[in-house]
Formats: C-alpha cells, sequence, structure tokens
C-alpha cells in the first residue's frame, strides 16, 4: 500500500491543480507548434513517469505463490506495455512532416519541365462487385496528368469485369492463380506492364479506393529525390464504420484510424519512419524490382514493403493530404477481420529473419518505431484485464491495483485524464474519452486471440479479404460479442452491490466503484455497436457538393443551388427555386458541366428538396466520374464530444429508430 502522507482533502486539491495546469496547456498551447508539443508532452511524460514509479513501488502487496499476489502483477506488466506505448507515442509527437510545400514544388517542377514521367495507375480487385470497382475504375480514367494508362489486374478471373474495362477503356490483366495473394497480384501487374507501358512509376489502388484527379500531380515530383522509392498518403473513407454508424455518430466522431493516419504517421516520418499502407501510394518501379517484388512472407505486404526498402537504403515518405477515397469496413466483423490481419501481418514480420528485430542493417530509431507498432496491438490483452479487474474484485477479494484515495488523486486520475486531454489537443480533437477506448475496446478478445494463435503458430494463415459491398439492409446482431459485453455490465452490477456498495468498506472500495461504473458505461457502450443498424444502399451515400442547377418544369427553366448528392439523388436548395413542387412530380435537370437528367421529388420541406434521378443508366459513369474523383468530406474528420454524447443518447432512447429509412428493416 502507499504511504498517507496527503490528506484527502489536500489530495482532491492538488488533483484539481495539476489537471487545471493540463487544461491550461490545452487551451493556451498549440499542437502545430514544435515548442508548445514539447512542453505539454513533458508535462504528461512526467507525470506519466510518476505514475510507473508508484505503481511498481507501493501498490503491489507482499508477494507470494498466491492468486492476491500473483493477479496484480500480471496487470502490472500489461499496464506497463500500455504505458510503454503511450510515453513512446508523445515522444515521437515531438515531431513532425508536412510536405505538402515539397508537393507544391514537386508539382511545378513538372509543369516547368513539361515532361511527365509515365505511371501504370493498378487497381487490384479479387471478388468486389462492379458497384464498389467502378467508383476506382472510373475515378482513375478521370485522373488528371497526361502520361499514365489504368490497369485493372483482376485475381477473380471474371468475364464481365473484363468486358467493363474495354467498354470503359481501362486495361484488364489476368492471374491464371491466386498465389501470393495481393501481394503476388501486384508482382504479376508489374511483370506484365514491364512488356508494355514499363512506366517509372506505379500507383497502387485497393479495388475500394478512388483517386482524386491531383493524385499524380501532387506525388510524382516528389521522386526528384533519388532516395524516395514509396509515397504514402493517407486513406480517407466516404462512408462511416461501424462504430459510427451504429452509435448515430458519422457526422460528430471520426474512424478510429484518423489518429495514425493524420497524427501519428506524419510523426513517424519527421523520424524517418513513415510506412506503406497498402493503397493509394506511388511507388518507383526500380525500388520494388531491387527488392524482388512486393513481399509474400507476411499477410501484410505493405508494412514489410517498407521494411524492405530501408535494407536497400530507399526511403518511404508521408504526404499528408486527402488524395483518395475508400470505402470502409461496412460490418463489425469486416471491421475485426482487417484489424486482426494487421495484428498477425505485424508480429510475423517481428519473427522474419529480415525484420525489424532479426534482420541486420536497421537503425536503432526504425526498431524503436516498429516496436512501437507491435506493442499498440500487445496493449490489447491490457483492456480484458481492466473489463475483468472489478469483477474479480467484487467475488474473489483480487484486486489489481492497491491504491488509496488519495494515491489515487495525487497520482492516478492526474496521469490518466491528463493522458486523454494531452491525446485529444495533440490529435487536433480526433481522440474523444470513453469514445476512443471503446474503438480499441471492440477489437480486444480477437486480437488478444491472434496474438496468442500467432505466438503458437506465426505463420500459415490464410489471407482473410475483408468483405466489402454486403447487404446492409437489415438490422444484424453479433450475438457472441453482445452477450459477453452484456455478461460484464451484468456482473459487474452484481459484484458491485455484492461487494462495495452494501457489504464491504476498504480503503479501495470508493476507487473499485468508479472503476466499475466506467467499465459498464464503456461495455454498453460496445454492446450497442453489437447491434448494427441497417446502411442505405452505396449509391446513396452522399456528399457536400454545392453547384449550380437548372431545373426545367412547366415550361420554364429555373436555377437554384445543390446542397448535396449521391448516385442516385440530388438535395437542392428550394428557396432559389422560385417554383412550387409537389410529392412525385418530375422535372429536367441540369448542371454545370453538361450532365443531365430526369428527376423525381422524393421530399421537400420549406427550405429543400429531394429529388431522385431516373433512369441514369446511361450517364452513370458520368455521375461516378463526377463525384468520385474529386469529392469533398461527408464524414467527420474531428471529434466533438456533446455532439457524440447527444447521438449515444438517441442511439439508447432511439433503439434501432437510428436506421435510414429508406432501407426495409427486419428486427
Amino acid at each position: 500500500m502507499s504511504p498517507e502522507i496527503l490528506t484527502l482533502q489536500d489530495s482532491l486539491i492538488y488533483c484539481i491543480f495539476v489537471l487545471g495546469l493540463v487544461g491550461g496547456c490545452a487551451f493556451f498551447l498549440q499542437s502545430k507548434n514544435i515548442v508548445d508539443r514539447l512542453a505539454f508532452g513533458s508535462v504528461i511524460i512526467v507525470m506519466l513517469l510518476g505514475y510507473m514509479w508508484h505503481r511498481v513501488f507501493w501498490t503491489l502487496p507482499e508477494f507470494e505463490f498466491t492468486a492476491y499476489a500473483i493477479w496484480p502483477r500480471i496487470y502490472l506488466v500489461l499496464e506497463l506495455i500500455v504505458l510503454s506505448y503511450t510515453l513512446l507515442s508523445i515522444v515521437f509527437f515531438m515531431r513532425r512532416t508536412d510536405r505538402s510545400a515539397e508537393a507544391d514544388a514537386g508539382e511545378r517542377r513538372l509543369q516547368e519541365r513539361g515532361d511527365y514521367p509515365a505511371v501504370d495507375v493498378m487497381i487490384c480487385t479479387y471478388n468486389e462487385e462492379l458497384e464498389i470497382l467502378e467508383r476506382s475504375i472510373l475515378a482513375a480514367l478521370a485522373i488528371d496528368y497526361p502520361n499514365f494508362t489504368v490497369w485493372v489486374l483482376d485475381d477473380g478471373k471474371r468475364d464481365w469485369l473484363k468486358a467493363y474495362c474495354e467498354r470503359v477503356g481501362a486495361q484488364y490483366v489476368r492471374r491464371t492463380e491466386n498465389k501470393g495473394a495481393k501481394a503476388g497480384n501486384v508482382d504479376n501487374g508489374l511483370e506484365h506492364t514491364k512488356h508494355i507501358t514499363n512506366a517509372p512509376f506505379f500507383l497502387l489502388l485497393d479495388a475500394d479506393f478512388a483517386p482524386r484527379k491531383s493524385i499524380l500531380k501532387r506525388t510524382v515530383g516528389l521522386f526528384d529525390d533519388d532516395s524516395i522509392g514509396l509515397v504514402q498518403t493517407p486513406q480517407f473513407y466516404y462512408n462511416s464504420d461501424p462504430i459510427q454508424h451504429n452509435l448515430l455518430a458519422s457526422g460528430s466522431w471520426v474512424d478510429d484510424q484518423r489518429i495514425f493516419f493524420d497524427v501519428m504517421q506524419p510523426s513517424k516520418d519527421a523520424w524517418g519512419a513513415a510506412f506503406c499502407v497498402g493503397t493509394s501510394f506511388v511507388a518507383r518501379r526500380a525500388a520494388i524490382e531491387e527488392i524482388e517484388g512486393m513481399p509474400k512472407e507476411s499477410v501484410t505486404e505493405d508494412l514489410h514493403t517498407t521494411y524492405r526498402l530501408l535494407l536497400k537504403g530507399v526511403r518511404t515518405i508521408w504526404l499528408n493530404e486527402r488524395l483518395s477515397i475508400g470505402l470502409s469496413a461496412e460490418s463489425l466483423s469486416g471491421y475485426i477481420t482487417q484489424r486482426c490481419r494487421w495484428c498477425l501481418g505485424t508480429i510475423q514480420i517481428a519473427l522474419l529473419k529480415d525484420g525489424p528485430f532479426r534482420g541486420a542493417g536497421y537503425s536503432f530509431v526504425e526498431r524503436l518505431h516498429y516496436l512501437h507498432g507491435l506493442l499498440y496491438w500487445f496493449c490489447r490483452p491490457f483492456i480484458l484485464a481492466m473489463l475483468l479487474a472489478p469483477i474479480f474484485y467484487y467475488f474473489l477479494g483480487l484486486p489489481a491495483i492497491l491504491l488509496e484515495p488519495e494515491a489515487l488523486l495525487v497520482i492516478g486520475l492526474p496521469a490518466v485524464i491528463g493522458s486523454m486531454i494531452f491525446h485529444a489537443w495533440i490529435s487536433g480533437r480526433r481522440s474523444l474519452p470513453i469514445f476512443t477506448e471503446v474503438t480499441h475496446l471492440l477489437t480486444a478478445v480477437p486480437v488478444t486471440i491472434t496474438i496468442v494463435n500467432a505466438i503458437r503458430k506465426p505463420f500459415g494463415h490464410p489471407f482473410k479479404v475483408t468483405a466489402k459491398g454486403e447487404d446492409r439492409s437489415e438490422v444484424q446482431v453479433q450475438y457472441s460479442m453482445a452477450a459477453m459485453y452484456l455478461a460484464i455490465i451484468v456482473l459487474t452490477l452484481i459484484g458491485m452491490f455484492n461487494g462495495p456498495l452494501l457489504r464491504t468498506t476498504g480503503s479501495i472500495d470508493g476507487f473499485s466503484i468508479a472503476w466499475g461504473i466506467v467499465v459498464m458505461l464503456q461495455a454498453f457502450i460496445a454492446f450497442l455497436v453489437c447491434v448494427e443498424l441497417p446502411r442505405p444502399d452505396l449509391d446513396d451515400e452522399h456528399f457536400p457538393v454545392t453547384s449550380p442547377v437548372w431545373v426545367r418544369a412547366e415550361g420554364k427553366v429555373h436555377q437554384t443551388r445543390s446542397s448535396s448528392m449521391s448516385l442516385n439523388e440530388i438535395v437542392l436548395e428550394r428557396g432559389s427555386l422560385g417554383l412550387d413542387l409537389q410529392s412525385d412530380q418530375e422535372f429536367d435537370i441540369a448542371f454545370l458541366d453538361g450532365l443531365a437528367a430526369r428527376a423525381s421529388v422524393v421530399t421537400l420541406n420549406d427550405s429543400h428538396v429531394r429529388v431522385r434521378l431516373m433512369d441514369t443508366k446511361a450517364i452513370r459513369d458520368q455521375i461516378v466520374a463526377r463525384l468520385f474523383s474529386d469529392p469533398p468530406a461527408n464524414i467527420a474528420e474531428q471529434g466533438f464530444m456533446l455532439r457524440t454524447s447527444f447521438a449515444l443518447f438517441r442511439r439508447m432512447v432511439g433503439g434501432i429508430s437510428g436506421a435510414p429509412k429508406n432501407v426495409h428493416v427486419k428486427v
């Protein structure tokens, strides 16, 4: 037990003072300023190191071979992994790159020279439907660059896709086998194009990622530096992930990868440790040929590619610009499959002879960054321990931490809350307390299982493709996961009444009650996510497109503006239309770029009218290219605590009432 140095009142005053200091740092300092990052980060590091010291030397019982002594030590080891990962993250956050100015200069050089190197745009596909593929293919064909060829690399042997490519003007490459999964498909594409275009650079896209028109002009100029072998850009999504969608928080809460793409990768880039993420990157063909193609020893060929390049003295750099958009995992099962594959691949690479742990030729910083990525996945077992700790205490009398109220207020709460505030600050509100933890909680069990399986048998696991374009028109429940979170809630609540609330009066009972409440809240939010709400059809995903629109009705032409648009619908500003529309009324509609269609009124109110585009088969290619080659953001890129909490409240009290109205709901 920790010694009682301060009274409870003094401890509370100290806690308020420290959190006030942290809050002041968050309010007055700017995360874009390196001096401010150093100052605020140093404060949090000191707090966390103080907490770690106190935990190791003052919160453990005397050692003996009993559950009472062993369980707290197991918990401490898992907690130290999380604290180590957090400390490394803060250190890495001290540095950050912004290569937009370099991209500007590279683009100017290309324009001044008038010599645009050839680029092969490669789209990898296995089993995706045309509804998904057409967005990537048509947007790729619309790229604003004078010297490129679009290649569709089909691992699915589909005649209809070959016919579609011939119709729209894309080149088609089919493999007779699927050896090496995606990496093998890319290598086959490189070998095939070598004898036709032999372009010195290639842009690689997953089947569900549509490039912006400017992607090649923004990236190719950066290769004037011969040491650069790969330019990686971030992934953005045009649909909400399962957590955002099932909590009705698409407009107020970010997907769980925003911190990684927008904050962590620019920081890693500054340390020379940014890495390939598998899609939306441009690579130098000669660099990939030098490492004998995309690596196939791991299920994460992208990460392995970066480390193979490093051994050749070739860098991967990060251009933090929105240059493509893709389809996020639509189901919780797909979301979990992705993360388990990433976890498995990270472990596999660590064990390879040429990996950053066992291989020669890596710098200390490069190895440290890989350790940081590995620790990210090894934090998941701690989340399980954190969920179970109150239950162990309530029913078995086994505390995970022996922490008196005074020590909690002086050492514990300031470190935990301060760290949360810092991460929200450094990430530009891409991290929110509770909600960020829930994103990790949802993958804790499957990732922990993956870790155990990878340690037992690291290789020989099949490459699992994330399902995309699934039918999501009905409510779907992940029963096993939902039952687990419900059991945690029930057991925690029963144990709380069985123990600290009604029977015992130990010095850590207040701490255990607060802990139990947090666990029940997180488990309840995770439970809600497991009840998956219906989604609209992908064609009904709206983008905030504002442009002039002309409406021909009743023999006259009226001008207005659109406020949003999907492949099937347009929302018009009614106030400037000057036309008295009725439900189901039909009329002609035209855009500034010459796109025209027949439309029918679906719904209308005082300010807007939603219309459905009719008979769009003939102009569908134009609509797809218009929306996906230069799309505005339609999903939140920052988190808003009050709005997200309100969305959670609506989800809690509304059941499945938040389901989109244009789909059938089956309960």
